[in-house]
């Protein structure tokens, strides 16, 4: 839900109709009877204050989580390659041209979607494993150990990076915050509509506070589509570095 275009597009339309609509019955009402308040709009329009927060919320923890994957990656990376250095130059170099190709492969990824580069990054760290447990058969050596506790560690955080870009805020929250918007666009719209003198400006600033955030969450709910996107520059400087030293 609102991880396509149309959906978002769908959602204004019917957001600006819920406004407009609530605008067109007030002028009705208002000739057949006059408009007392009850005092509980403003509590109304609090509710979906708190929805809209609690959804706002989880979606940002959602991106703050896939910042903290790729930082703690290129931690690993980087310890990887140090203690890569107290093997043997045959081995040292395996390693840079392994990780260099990795980086490469989860970039592409990354940048392209392509299913493919994610794939191809799975194989040659699998091949690297066994290559490191076949090293370990014949040398057990300290720095052995490091070097397969870090990288089981760079396993675990790519894997959870890249099932996180798939992760979205439960159907039914996103569900209920679509419908509590487009009625109290309604109740917005009502409210100013029913008035002597219709003012245009509160129905107009929801409107466009709502659309934007709405589209802000989207956002933040689908990395790979939205605009949103987490930062891969600390990948690219790993990338560098490895390559240049």
């Amino acid at each position: 839900m609102l991880d396509s275009l149309w959906v978002i597009g769908l959602y204004i339309v019917l957001l600006c109709c819920s406004i407009a609509g609530g605008i067109w019955y007030a002028g009705r009402y208002r000739k057949r009877s006059r408009w007392e308040s009850s005092g509980i709009e403003n509590s109304i329009v609090g509710i979906f204050g708190l929805i809209i927060s609690f959804t706002f919320l989880q979606a940002g923890n959602a991106h703050r989580e896939r910042y903290a994957y790729l930082h703690k990656e290129a931690n690993n990376i980087d310890a990887l390659y140090r203690h890569s250095r107290e093997m043997p130059d045959s081995f040292r170099l395996y390693t840079k041209n392994m990780l260099q190709e990795f980086l490469r492969n989860q970039l592409a990824y990354e940048r392209s979607g392509d299913i493919r580069f994610f794939y191809n990054a799975k194989e040659q760290s699998d091949a690297y494993w066994a290559d490191l447990v076949a090293l370990k058969k014949q040398n057990d050596q300290p720095a052995i150990d490091k070097i397969a506790t870090y990288f089981d560690q760079l396993q675990d955080t790519v894997s959870l990076f890249a099932y996180s870009n798939y992760e979205r805020t439960p159907a039914f929250v996103i569900f209920l915050l679509i419908v509590v918007s487009i009625l109290i666009g309604f109740l917005v719209g009502f409210m100013n509509g029913v008035r002597e003198k219709v003012h245009y400006m509160v129905p107009l600033i929801y409107f466009i506070t709502v659309s934007l955030t709405m589209l802000v969450i989207s956002d933040l709910n689908n990395p790979r589509l939205g605009l949103i996107k987490p930062s891969y520059y600390h990948l690219q400087l790993t990338l560098e570095y490895i390559r240049n030293n």
